[in-house]
């Protein structure tokens, strides 16, 4: 990286830093309650996520918008979910998303260590693909979607 460029990054890093407020301060929301996500296949969706991940379906419905859409919800913890939904007459609703900006590039969970280990072990048991970087583990749902399994830090 040239000095130019590094000093371009730099500076727009204490733009965003500016922002942030020298006091507590509040957001204006209350956390997140659910992330909807397009499913390709919820049967093979709800397998992934109680059988390898251990996060229980908790929720199965009729999408209240489309009558032949199914919502799921799948439980991640502290009170959020992640919604699925299928649209199997709309093909451009099925493909996967390219990558790029406005998408999600994955969901960071966090673990406890024992858990994160329980779950290592049925991915390698399912052969399901991962990486472990700097302790957490990445993969992709059977949706494309990125997860990120963050242990705790035992101290």
């Amino acid at each position: 990286m040239t000095t130019s460029a590094a000093n371009e990054l730099e500076a727009k890093r204490q733009r965003l830093q500016s922002r942030i407020p020298s006091g507590i301060e509040d957001a204006s929301t209350q956390g997140v309650n659910h992330i909807a996500v397009f499913a390709k296949d919820l049967e093979a969706t709800a397998e992934f996520y109680s059988e390898i991940m251990g996060m229980p379906v908790i929720r199965v419905t009729a999408n209240r918008d489309a009558a032949d859409s199914t919502h799921m919800n799948v439980d991640i913890g502290s009170g959020t979910s992640l919604a699925f939904f299928d649209f199997p007459n709309v093909p451009r609703l099925r493909r996967r998303a390219p990558e790029g900006v406005g998408n999600v590039m994955h969901i960071a969970l966090p673990i406890s260590q024992e858990r994160f280990e329980q779950v290592k072990g049925r991915l390698d048991k399912h052969r399901v693909k991962y990486q472990v970087i700097g302790g957490s583990l990445y993969l992709k749902d059977p949706n494309g979607l990125g997860l990120e399994l963050m242990p705790a830090r035992q101290s």
